[in-house]
């Protein structure tokens, strides 16, 4: 347990520094549409960790390095660097990578927040497709309405071509997942902190 706590720990602290330095490099480049993001994104970690530690939550390390590294590769690369606007191919892979990385997150952080291990196959065939659709769904309205508030310079929906292949690379990130998860003995085996809990008390009767 304290080792996972320290692993953990390091990928945090990691992230938060990258993602720190990624902020002062758009602040200094003056590239302020893409800086509310990043402290958005820096800010949504955050919060998880709090809430983590406060709901004594836990995900996989793996799906901890996954989403932490689908926000460095959005901002680092696709927002400091501006691959975004130099590579189209980089927009669609980070849709699917991005999906993929927080359909998983999402998954066991709903298991934690009803307290119920989901075990049925075809409940969780359903549950990766609802989220991965919802959240593809979600980050276009977030492009939407910033485009509409902000009129930054380069927009998040140059054309309603690039949003329905950014809802494509979505769903097929979310069946990725759900491949993954179900082919993954390690994940699928991963014991939930409640279930810990429940393990324990078996132990001591």
């Amino acid at each position: 347990m304290k080792q996972h706590f320290t692993k953990k720990s390091i990928i945090d602290l990691t992230f938060i520094l990258i993602q720190t330095a990624c902020i002062i490099g758009l602040i200094i480049t003056n590239n302020y549409d893409y800086m509310r993001m990043s402290i958005g994104n820096l800010i949504f970690w955050l919060v998880y960790i709090i809430l983590e530690f406060k709901l004594k939550w836990s995900i996989p390390l793996y799906i901890r390095i996954a989403v932490t590294l689908s926000i460095i590769s959005n901002d680092v690369l696709g927002e400091l660097i501006n691959l975004y606007v130099s590579s189209s191919l980089f927009d669609r892979v980070q849709h699917i990578f991005g999906t993929y990385s927080l359909t998983l997150w999402s998954f066991f952080i709903i298991q934690q927040f009803v307290q119920m291990k989901f075990i049925q196959r075809k409940l969780i065939i359903i549950l990766f497709i609802i989220l991965s659709t919802t959240l593809g769904t979600f980050y276009e309205i977030f492009e939407f309405l910033q485009d509409e508030l902000f009129k930054p310079v380069v927009k998040n929906q140059p054309s309603l071509l690039d949003t329905d292949l950014d809802l494509i690379s979505d769903v097929t990130g979310g069946i990725i997942a759900l491949i993954h998860y179900l082919s993954s003995e390690s994940l699928r085996s991963f014991r939930l902190p409640f279930e810990q809990k429940t393990f324990a008390n078996e132990i001591k009767r």
